[in-house]
């Protein structure tokens, strides 16, 4: 692999080395390309995880990559990686030929996508071919769900909580750390918070003392806890603070689906060989 060179290298042979892209034929009738409309050296090619770009490096001239905006160049890989010299910056990648080589292949490597490349290095452009400066990537829409309403649907069944049921819980501390309110539907506990407050961190107290802490995430602007416990130790800072559940579990159930909802299925699958 070729490490990030944040500079061109300087000296005789670095200086009367610049490069010249010129995008060999195939490219040039490939459906991917776009003209830039001023110029045909500044080409836009839109980018296919499954399309190899050829590409021919002339001694003379520098080739200008340049990826989306959000994206950054990680490493380059070349069949022959002694005659490139490679600067990043940015979303934008130059690429400078050392010496002139035969066919070879380019893989580049960015925090965003994977682009492929076979090039060769000659000293002047072939008959008819224009150089080329600069090639941007342009990138596809990202394909939705297949079916944006089954996808809404399920959005709805996951964020729709089972009722609660039950709604007897003490609380012992800190007026600081006290919820607004604290509900159960038999599986999952609720918690709201005053607004602006530093939540605090919650454990279930087990039977013989140790503490465990749990699993939750936010709906909106209520705390759900993936269990229930007789006891939850609520912490914050120096701050401890006890939340005891006195509820009558006559009534207490288990989700059918085995999981924290009935709207969710668990299944188990064999490994792939």
């Amino acid at each position: 692999m070729i490490a990030l060179k944040r500079s061109y290298p300087t000296g005789v042979a670095a200086a009367a080395v610049t490069l010249c892209i010129t995008l060999v034929s195939p490219l040039a009738h490939s459906a991917s390309e776009v003209l830039d409309t001023n110029d045909g050296r500044l080409r836009v090619l839109t980018y296919s995880a499954n399309e190899i770009v050829p590409i021919t490096l002339n001694v003379g001239f520098h080739l200008h990559l340049e990826f989306s905006p959000d994206e950054r160049f990680v490493s380059l890989g070349a069949g022959d990686t002694s005659v490139l010299d490679v600067a990043a910056e940015e979303n934008h990648l130059f690429l400078k030929p050392r010496q002139l080589s035969g066919p070879s292949n380019m893989t580049i490597l960015t925090t965003r996508h994977v682009y492929f490349f076979d090039y060769k290095v000659v000293a002047h452009p072939s008959k008819g071919a224009e150089p080329i400066y600069s090639i941007r990537f342009s990138y596809p829409p990202v394909p939705r769900a297949a079916d944006s309403g089954t996808t809404e649907a399920l959005n709805r069944q996951l964020s729709a909580l089972p009722v609660a049921t039950f709604q007897n819980y003490w609380y012992s501390g800190p007026p600081s750390l006290r919820p607004s309110s604290a509900v159960d539907d038999g599986i999952q506990l609720r918690l709201t918070f005053p607004p602006q407050m530093e939540l605090p961190t919650i454990y279930a107290a087990n039977p013989d003392g140790a503490e465990s802490l749990v699993n939750s995430h936010f709906e909106h602007d209520i705390l759900v806890v993936h269990r229930l416990a007789d006891r939850f130790v609520l912490r914050r800072g120096n701050d401890s603070a006890c939340l005891v559940d006195r509820n009558d579990r006559g009534s207490q159930r288990r989700a059918r689906s085995g999981t924290v909802l009935d709207q969710v299925d668990r299944h188990t699958r064999e490994p792939s060989q």
